[in-house]
């Protein structure tokens, strides 16, 4: 089984350093600068994320799991992706197509780190778009309802899904880009949903306050601005998700329904980087939508390059005097 699919993606990739050099010597260098990306820009959210005080317990542990499985991106699957086109490319270079080596230990673990890490990508998503939408539909009963507990257990469940579709992804050869095309639709059926209820609750409270005679700063006006905006925040997490998923979703489709003709192969490996691609940006959407992020993110560098620019000006002043000690021998 994992052989069969092995080779279906070793085919691929071969027929594409045949015919399409370029674009995939383009793809193996997009892969390995974004995954330096994903890598950096994930440390610094994870370690503004774990030093944020104001977002809630639930919420980070939520954003989290995202960056954690982003991180894992771009740590593992994009230098994997990266590393065996380059070992194809350069046996194309030489006339020699043939990297049976490759299969089956070395592609069936990027295969399934990949769709391990994506998939629990994108179930964290979701996640994060139904606890978006309880949270500005139960309002003060929002930290009843969802506690630390239920949403560690609900991300515990959600990375064993992770590692059970993995498993059916690769245990099901013949079946496996409709059973990623099913995931994908189901999984944007259901952010959708929630973010058109989101929409609908938003504007209903939006109207409610505007209509309301009490003070603006009351305790329940206050949660529902607070939840309005957090997801508000969380909607760009899911434009995002769109633009990254959703031309894979057609592309999977018409790679089936058109037993893999080489334009549709092409268009979908475009869109598989579209995906490695979310990994890095992802960490935008938090730095600049979550202002406590954002500042914390912008302090890390800075203090990072001051601590640089302190040790070049030290190694300089220390030259310095070593030529004047020179200078005064001489």
């Amino acid at each position: 089984m994992a052989i069969q699919i092995c080779n279906t993606r070793l085919k691929e990739l071969v027929k594409l350093a045949e015919l399409e050099n370029v674009f995939l010597m383009s793809l193996c260098v997009l892969n390995f600068v974004f995954c330096i990306v994903a890598l950096l820009g994930n440390l610094l959210v994870i370690r503004a994320l774990w030093k944020a005080s104001l977002m809630s317990s639930t919420l980070k542990a939520m954003f989290l799991s995202l960056a954690f499985s982003d991180l894992a991106v771009g740590l593992f699957v994009q230098p994997m992706h990266g590393v065996i086109i380059a070992v194809i490319l350069d046996k194309a270079a030489r006339g020699n197509y043939n990297v049976d080596f490759l299969c089956p230990t070395f592609v069936t673990i990027y295969l399934s780190s990949a769709y391990f890490f994506t998939v629990a990508s994108f179930l964290s998503i979701v996640t994060i778009a139904v606890d978006r939408l309880l949270a500005v539909s139960l309002h003060l009963r929002y930290n009843e309802f969802v506690t630390t507990k239920r949403v560690v257990i609900v991300l515990v469940a959600l990375w064993l899904t992770s590692g059970l579709i993995t498993t059916l992804y690769i245990a099901l050869p013949d079946y496996n880009d409709i059973v990623a095309v099913v995931l994908e639709i189901a999984g944007l059926l259901v952010t959708s949903v929630a973010y058109f209820r989101i929409y609908k609750v938003a504007r209903y409270h939006q109207n409610k306050i505007h209509s309301q005679s009490q003070v603006t700063n009351d305790l329940e006006t206050m949660k529902v601005v607070r939840a309005k905006r957090s997801a508000y925040n969380a909607f760009f997490v899911y434009a995002v998700f769109l633009m990254c998923y959703i031309p894979n979703i057609f592309c999977g489709i018409l790679l089936v329904a058109s037993d893999f003709r080489m334009t549709f192969i092409t268009g979908f490996y475009i869109t598989i980087f579209l995906i490695y691609l979310n990994s890095s940006v992802n960490l935008l959407v938090y730095c600049w939508r979550y202002r406590e992020i954002r500042e914390i993110v912008k302090k890390t560098i800075m203090k990072i390059f001051s601590v640089n620019t302190e040790n070049i000006t030290i190694d300089l002043r220390t030259v310095n005097s070593r030529m004047e000690i020179d200078l005064s021998h001489t």
